[in-house]
């Protein structure tokens, strides 16, 4: 059966509202480009796109705000943001596919996470439709709002299993004047780490820092493992990286834009060329990161500034050893990308062994029971938990 597209948040509401009462299971999507993310998809009696809901509702370039319905793709917001030299500062992967609802309801980001934070910081507000068929609006259109609960904030990484999304408002950032990166490459690993420790402890702001394994960095055409680091502003600034950052390769223009596109891209390019693989995203104190890279065998790609390292592995053989040090270390993992039959079968979800973690879902599971009490909307896709 293909999926219902309401054409309004009101169409939306009314007919997840219908489906409710009548006992009908609910799975919901937007381009359907995270569909090997997260939990499993189960079986629904109906699918809900938010396809249809793709206006801008408002664009304030002088606040910088803009609020844009659910179904708006990500690439066609960020193109009519850059006529007036704004974005919205995140840069998660399947650009071209993914919606801007599937990106707040996955808390998706990418290597700008360094500088502007993570969906949280960006979203200042937005509306979603309730079983109940109602349309909650929950913050507003300025960058700094009253003290609160802030309801909205709960649909971020939900993977829908709360409500849907209709509409979101974002806080934008202008668009850097120029970009340069700036690559290191090292044989030895130690030595890649104290190099990023050395820029850590300095005085630049870079946009983005991150650290390829040798396989990640062959794929790019590199050799060894690669620091690389984008830095943004204007001329002055950069000339002042070029000084402080000597004896590295650089690259500006066409050849900057894409490589961080490919930094951007390599999960779903990694997935594209490996039915079967498997994205770990593993989570850690900065001072782990060369524990991390040491265990990984083949691609990694860690965000070296924020503690999130990715690992691309062919199969589930290579999880095992992760999850133990994960588990060992106190170091939060989860299955992020995977098969169906991984993620209908696998823990996706590493709960560590404090206590911490285990009341985080016993809280979730109370919130779950608030919006959801008979478990309609995405069946377990919060990771096969929720």
């Amino acid at each position: 059966m293909p999926p219902i597209v309401p054409s309004s948040a009101d169409d939306l509401a009314g007919t997840i509202q219908d489906a409710a009462s009548g006992g009908k299971t609910i799975a919901l999507i937007g381009n359907n480009s995270k569909r090997l993310m997260a939990g499993p998809i189960l079986p629904a009696d109906l699918t809900i796109s938010t396809a249809g809901l793709s206006r801008v509702l408002q664009y304030e370039p002088n606040d910088l705000t803009v609020s844009v319905e659910a179904g708006m793709r990500f690439e066609s917001l960020q193109r009519l943001l850059s006529r007036n030299g704004q974005m919205a500062a995140l840069d998660p992967p399947f650009w071209r596919q993914a919606s801007v609802g599937g990106v707040i309801a996955s808390n998706s980001s990418g290597p700008m996470r360094r500088a502007f934070g993570a969906v949280r910081d960006l979203v200042i507000g937005m509306k979603f439709a309730t079983l109940e068929g109602k349309v909650v609006t929950t913050g507003g259109m300025v960058v700094k709002n009253v003290a609160g609960l802030d309801m909205g904030k709960l649909m971020v990484g939900s993977f829908g299993t709360l409500a849907v999304i209709t509409s979101v408002n974002l806080r934008l950032h202008p668009l850097p004047e120029q970009t340069t990166t700036f690559l290191f490459s090292f044989a030895d690993l130690d030595a890649a780490v104290e190099k990023r420790d050395a820029i850590l402890r300095g005085v630049l702001r870079p946009l983005a820092m991150d650290l390829l394994s040798p396989a990640a960095s062959a794929r790019l055409g590199n050799r060894g493992y690669v620091l690389a680091l984008r830095a943004g502003g204007s001329r002055r600034v950069l000339e002042r990286y070029a000084r402080e950052l000597e004896g590295d390769e650089r690259l500006s223009g066409a050849d900057d834009t894409n490589f961080w596109a490919s930094i951007r891209e390599y999960a779903p390019d990694f997935l594209a060329r490996q039915r079967g693989g498997i994205v770990l995203r593993i989570s850690t104190p900065l001072s782990d990161l060369r524990t991390v890279l040491k265990l990984v065998s083949g691609a990694a790609i860690a965000r070296a500034a924020t503690g999130v390292t990715y690992s691309y592995l062919s199969s589930w053989q290579g999880v095992s050893s992760l999850r133990k040090a994960a588990a060992d270390q106190g170091w939060g993992m989860v299955v992020e990308h995977a098969p169906d039959e991984i993620r209908g079968e696998k823990e996706l979800w590493l709960v560590r062994k404090d206590a911490g973690p285990q009341n985080a879902f016993a809280m979730m599971k109370k919130v779950k029971q608030m919006f959801d009490p008979n478990n309609t909307l995405n069946r377990l896709r919060l990771y096969g938990r929720i």
